[in-house]
């Protein structure tokens, strides 16, 4: 797969992982509200695996499905329409919308990386069924923000779709962060939201323990006054560049958190919001490392959670 920056004001298609559950459905309508501000397609997806029989004793290698032809045409054919009906739902609230469905057979991560190779940004529910066949649980989800070239959206259960909260970006130092902010930006425009930066800052109390000895040079709130300083120039700088943006709309707001960011960023948001961070790896060795911030946050965040890579 070829590497993808994320593109501001991307017009390829919005694809939407759907696994029968409630939560891949919701999730499916924040895609279809952010198809309709963006003026972009909308892709479905579904993905089921049939039982398979493996070979033994002289037909070891062996792989079969368990499924007559008759069955599996008809689970085929009970995932389509599965999908068709979703499909007309949407349309009877939003004709002007145009609609891909797709339907494919195995692991719903391939399924998911293999249609999302032209789309501006992908959008799973973050909870599955439990059971079934096309089963998109928290581990596919994750697995997809892990992998996934395009900007990820994770759509708890606890999201509240309206058109009235904010996009929150997560501001740090890095380059990741700069890169999920400038995507923000353009997103918060397209969905006609204002933009709120949020950064955080925490002092290692650890350091200062007894069994550490004294600390030479400044004291404690010197140095806590001097952090929560570098905070405010930093998020204020990147507000200062995003604000510079020739064209944007968009009413761009700073906040500074003491605290760890990813609680910062959990209990600062509201289930109306739309959270954004940034990730530092399309690689499954560094995927364990997305980022303590991101994966907090897409755990146990109340809104939806997008994934900049």
């Amino acid at each position: 797969m070829i590497h993808q920056s994320p593109v501001p004001h991307d017009p390829r298609p919005i694809l939407v992982g759907l696994d029968g559950s409630e939560n891949s459905e919701s999730a499916m309508w924040w895609a279809v509200d952010m198809a309709v501000e963006t003026h972009r397609k909308l892709r479905l997806l579904t993905c089921y695996s049939l039982p398979a029989l493996v070979g033994m004793g002289i037909s070891a290698g062996y792989v079969g499905p368990m499924m007559s032809s008759e069955e599996i045409r008809a689970t085929d054919d009970h995932h389509r329409h599965a999908l068709d009906a979703l499909k007309s739902k949407i349309l009877t609230t939003h004709p002007e919308i145009e609609i891909e469905t797709y339907l494919d057979q195995g692991s719903p991560v391939m399924a998911l990386l293999k249609a999302s190779e032209d789309v501006s940004m992908i959008v799973v529910g973050t909870k599955g069924v439990g059971s079934g066949h096309a089963l998109l649980m928290g581990s596919v989800s994750y697995a997809i923000a892990h992998r996934a070239e395009c900007p990820v959206v994770l759509v708890p259960e606890s999201a509240k779709r309206t058109v009235t909260g904010r996009v929150i970006v997560g501001i740090d130092a890095s380059n990741n962060a700069r890169v999920a902010a400038n995507w923000a930006l353009h997103f918060a425009e397209d969905m006609h939201r204002d933009l709120e930066l949020v950064t955080t800052w925490h002092y290692p109390y650890s350091a200062m323990s007894p069994e550490f000895g004294v600390m030479s040079g400044p004291d404690i709130d010197e140095l806590r006054l001097a952090m929560l300083r570098d905070a405010r120039k930093l998020v204020n700088r990147v507000k200062k560049h995003l604000s510079e943006d020739e064209g944007s709309r968009v009413s761009i707001s700073a906040e500074v958190i003491e605290g760890s960011a990813a609680d910062a960023l959990v209990e600062y948001s509201t289930p109306q919001d739309i959270l954004v961070v940034g990730s530092k790896s399309h690689s499954l060795v560094a995927s364990v490392l997305l980022g303590s911030t991101a994966v907090g946050v897409a755990h146990r965040s109340r809104c939806p959670v997008v994934i900049v890579h």
